[in-house]
Parts: C-alpha cells; sequence; structure tokens
C-alpha cells in the first residue's frame, strides 16, 4: 500500500463531473480576482517603499537593477502604462499573477490526481494566508511563484510525454521566473532531486527536450547575467549578502521562528498536514508512488535550504514559498482522497477562507486593522503621502536647491509621491557607507552641485550627528507630528549649506557602531 495512489486523471464516465470542477474553479478565481483588484481600488494605503522603489525602476527599464532581477520593473510599467500610476495600478500585476498562479496549480494537480483533487488544490491556494497578503503588495515573490507553478506544470508534462515544445516552454518559465526572483533557480536543484527519485523525470530531463529546456532557460536569462557582469555584479551581491552570515552561526530561536511562520503563510491546518505527511514519508518512504516522490522532490529542497539558513542565521518566512504549489498539489491528492482527508480539506480552506477575509478586510479598510489592534502591521503603508505633502510644503519657503533623505524609504517615497511636482527641487540620498548599500544611494546620492542650500529630512534620529557633520553649517527646523512607516515620531528636518561628505574611513565606521551600540542598548 502506498501513501498516495489517486489516479492521474479522471476515469471515463465522469467528464460531466470534470466540467463542474473546472467550471466550479473559474467562477471562484475570477470572483476572488474581482474582489481582490476592487480592494486594491479602494483601499487607502500608501506604497511600501519597497514598492515605491520598483515604481522608480519603472520608469528607467532595464535587464537588471541593484537588488533585484528586472521583471518586476517591467510589470509595473505595464500596469501603469494602462492604469496610471495610482497606487493600484502599481500593485495590480500581484493579483493577476496569484490568479495565473492558481489556474497553474489547477492543471498539474488535473494531470497529477484528477479534476476533484485539482479543484481542492487550486481553491487551497488561492486562500492561503500569505496569498491574501501577497497579492494587495506588488513584490518580486508575487511574480516568481506563478512561474514557478507554470514551470512545474511543464515539467510535468515533459515528464509525461517529453517534446520539443514543452522543453521551450518549461526553459521559458524558469528564466522568466529567474528574472523574477533568484530563488526560481531552485527549481533546478528541486528537477535534480526528481530525477533521482523518478526514472520518467529523469529520461525527461537527460532528452533533447531536456536540453532545450536547459538552453531556453539560460537564453532567457543571459541578459540579466550580462547586465550583472557589467555591474560588478551587485545585484548576486546583494542578493548574497541578505543570508546575514556575519554574525552568530547557530540559531536555534530563528529556525524555530520561520517554522511558526510557515504556519502563517500557508495556514494553520495546511502546515499540520504538511508535517504529518512528511512524518508517515520519513517512517516509510518505499510507499510513496512516483507522483508523490516527484511533488516533494519540488517541496523539500527550497524548505530544507532555509530552514538550514534559518537555523546558521535568520530568515524570512516568505523565503521558502518556492515549496508551495509542489506542497498544495500534493496534500490536495492526499487529503481528497479519504473521508477524514476531505475534511482536513473543509477544515484548511474554511479557515483559510476566514483569515483571508480579516486579512483583505484590514487592507482595504486600515481602520478596520486599528479596531483589531492590528494596525502596527500595515503602518509601514500609512502616512507616506502626508510626509511627502508636508515635506513639499517646507522645500517650498525657501529656495532650496535639495532635498536629502537619511533613509532609503524616505527617498523612494518622496520620488514616487512627487512624481507630478516638476516645481520641487531634486530628491538625493544620503549615504551611511562609503559602498553603496541601496539603489538610491547608488543611483542618486547628494552632488555638489545640489549642496548649496538643502532641506533634510530626518529618519533615523541616530544618524542626525553623522549627517549635520557631512555639512558646514546646520540649522534645525524641528520635528514632524507625523508617523510615517516604521518611524514614529522620528521625522524632523533641518536646513544644511555646504555639503561635503565627510571620509567613510574607519573612524567613522567606528563613531558608527558606538550611534548603534548606544541605541542598542536604550
Amino acid at each position: 500500500m502506498v501513501i498516495l495512489s489517486a489516479p492521474n486523471a479522471s476515469p471515463p464516465g465522469v467528464r460531466a463531473g470534470v466540467w463542474t470542477d473546472a467550471r466550479t474553479f473559474a467562477l471562484v478565481l475570477a470572483a476572488l480576482l474581482v474582489v481582490r483588484i476592487a480592494a486594491l481600488m479602494v483601499s487607502p494605503l500608501n506604497l511600501h517603499f519597497d514598492e515605491a522603489q520598483y515604481w522608480l525602476w519603472s520608469r528607467t527599464l532595464d535587464w537588471g537593477y541593484f537588488s533585484k532581477p528586472p521583471l518586476i520593473a517591467w510589470v509595473i510599467a505595464a500596469t501603469t502604462a494602462l492604469f496610471g500610476n495610482g497606487e493600484w495600478a502599481v500593485r495590480l500585476g500581484a493579483a493577476l499573477a496569484h490568479a495565473a498562479g492558481a489556474a497553474a496549480v489547477y492543471a498539474l494537480a488535473a494531470r497529477a490526481y484528477g479534476s476533484r483533487a485539482a479543484l481542492w488544490a487550486g481553491l487551497l491556494w488561492l486562500t492561503l494566508p500569505a496569498l491574501w497578503l501577497s497579492s494587495f503588495v506588488i513584490s518580486t515573490d508575487a511574480l516568481m511563484l506563478p512561474l514557478w507553478a507554470a514551470a512545474l506544470y511543464c515539467f510535468w508534462r515533459l515528464k509525461e510525454a517529453p517534446s520539443p515544445g514543452w522543453g521551450a516552454l518549461l526553459g521559458l518559465c524558469v528564466g522568466a521566473g529567474a528574472l523574477a526572483k533568484y530563488a526560481m533557480l531552485y527549481f533546478i536543484l528541486c528537477a535534480a532531486l526528481a530525477a533521482l527519485w523518478s526514472p520518467a523525470a529523469r529520461r525527461a530531463l537527460l532528452s533533447w527536450p531536456g536540453a532545450i529546456a536547459g538552453a531556453a532557460a539560460l537564453l532567457v536569462l543571459a541578459p540579466n547575467l550580462a547586465w550583472n557582469a557589467a555591474h560588478d555584479f551587485e545585484t548576486v551581491a546583494h542578493t548574497a549578502s541578505n543570508a546575514n552570515l556575519g554574525g552568530r552561526l547557530f540559531r536555534p530561536d530563528e529556525l524555530l521562528k520561520f517554522l511558526g511562520g510557515q504556519a502563517a503563510v500557508i495556514g494553520p491546518v495546511l502546515f499540520v498536514a504538511l508535517i504529518w505527511f512528511l512524518a508517515k514519508a520519513a517512517r516509510a518512504p518505499a510507499r510513496l508512488d512516483e507522483t508523490a516522490r516527484t511533488l516533494l522532490a519540488f517541496t523539500l529542497p527550497p524548505l530544507v535550504i532555509i530552514m538550514a539558513q534559518a537555523l546558521v542565521s535568520r530568515a524570512n518566512a516568505n523565503w521558502a514559498a518556492a515549496a508551495y504549489p509542489a506542497a498544495s498539489v500534493l496534500l490536495a491528492g492526499w487529503l481528497a482522497a479519504t473521508t477524514n482527508g476531505r475534511r482536513a480539506l473543509w477544515a484548511a480552506l474554511a479557515t483559510q477562507a476566514a483569515l483571508g477575509a480579516i486579512v483583505l478586510a484590514a487592507l482595504a479598510l486600515p481602520t478596520f486593522a486599528d479596531a483589531l489592534g492590528q494596525g502596527r502591521a500595515i503602518k509601514r503603508m500609512r502616512g507616506w503621502d502626508a510626509m511627502a505633502a508636508e515635506t513639499a510644503a517646507r522645500a517650498s519657503e525657501a529656495p532650496y536647491t535639495a532635498v536629502l533623505a537619511d533613509h532609503r524609504a524616505g527617498y523612494f517615497e518622496l520620488r514616487y509621491y512627487w512624481r507630478d511636482r516638476s516645481d520641487l527641487p531634486p530628491v538625493r540620498a544620503w549615504r551611511l557607507h562609503a559602498a553603496p548599500e541601496n539603489h538610491a544611494e547608488a543611483t542618486d546620492p547628494m552632488r555638489p552641485e545640489d549642496s548649496a542650500r538643502v532641506l533634510v529630512v530626518h529618519m533615523v534620529k541616530d544618524y542626525a550627528p553623522l549627517v549635520i557633520d557631512d555639512f558646514a553649517r546646520v540649522t534645525p527646523l524641528g520635528q514632524s507630528p507625523l508617523r510615517v512607516g516604521s518611524v514614529e515620531g522620528a521625522l524632523f528636518y533641518s536646513r544644511g549649506e555646504g555639503y561635503a561628505e565627510k571620509p567613510r574611513d574607519a573612524a567613522y565606521e567606528a563613531r558608527l557602531e558606538r550611534i548603534r551600540d548606544e541605541a542598542n542598548a536604550q
């Protein structure tokens, strides 16, 4: 007896059921897409500063950017070209992409376990707690995950019957996914593990169509690799730096935090079901059928790699998201085969729908989040338009040559909310270290020709002495009562004249370290 033995396709005589399942899924998919877009349109939430950064990238299309591959900028350029530059239009690509991803998950599950399991897999994916939030925020995950699901479907078709067409489509999806987020490259490791566990997968990957897939992926990714080579591999270096391997390299507390975060990503019921399935598989791996082994090959590597990362340093909960398209199909196929399993699926769907309704309501109506005591969860998307308006008013009071932001958040938010204000001075970024640490510092640092009379926006009070030292003269202009992002009540302004950046040498770095130590001790 195997752990999973559901049929790989619907048997004869159930075509009406197949059509009903597909139609039900399509109706739910369309309804949720409409609801999510409506929530985007009515929400008063401002762009998170990462979203504002991506929007700024979309104004100048390229094959790469300081911290991310280029696909997110291309998508924002497309949606804003059609619908304008409002917050909802900047974010629209996320909702559309996740709808496409759900369709790919449904199609994959239909090939693996039949239409009824596919309906469950599609509905579970649509209602994952992480996707309620991710459909509202434009991010690299929102674009990478649908391409991962599409690539997995193409891989499955290639495994069933190798053909040049499916090989080319697989390569295009993997390459495009890597243009969204380099975590897509986990797919290669997953495919290698699938080839080890599945003779059909091994035959497909070692065939000419498999070679076509590899060539197509490399062809799509090549321009970004060339861009990185021309820019000292800054995107790759920034991605590697996120691993944060410079501190204490044994963090069981971070591992537990990461694992707890997975329950929030996929929901508590599915999280328990996944742990239960993995425990059963570990006790009796020989009882896994070929379908389960293949899906596990696309589930385990991202989870194990990020768990190891969490143990030695830290890891955000979303970093293992690539594991869940395959896991959703695997769990749907397993649970749909038994009565108790179907009860668990209903419980998972009800829980996820309820959590999703709360999340969506909080995003569309922030006062609802405040009433629940969860206003801090969305604080980084509030107050930026007011900050931009106040800064514009101050910048209009006197002839300034530039506005200097001491944090990238302020820089990107001002660039976005001042997008139609040609009457205001240019926005520049203050550099904390000698080498730039973000796109703002790399492309738009303070310039000598703009240094005569500068309005300084202080968002990080601990850095104020360092910022002030870069000017010949500084006049305090007072604190703002605004609460913006994660900075609560600390926003204040000054007028700086004669900017001349002090050397970012060893003495400067030592002073910065002392400032940080004192701030942490408070």
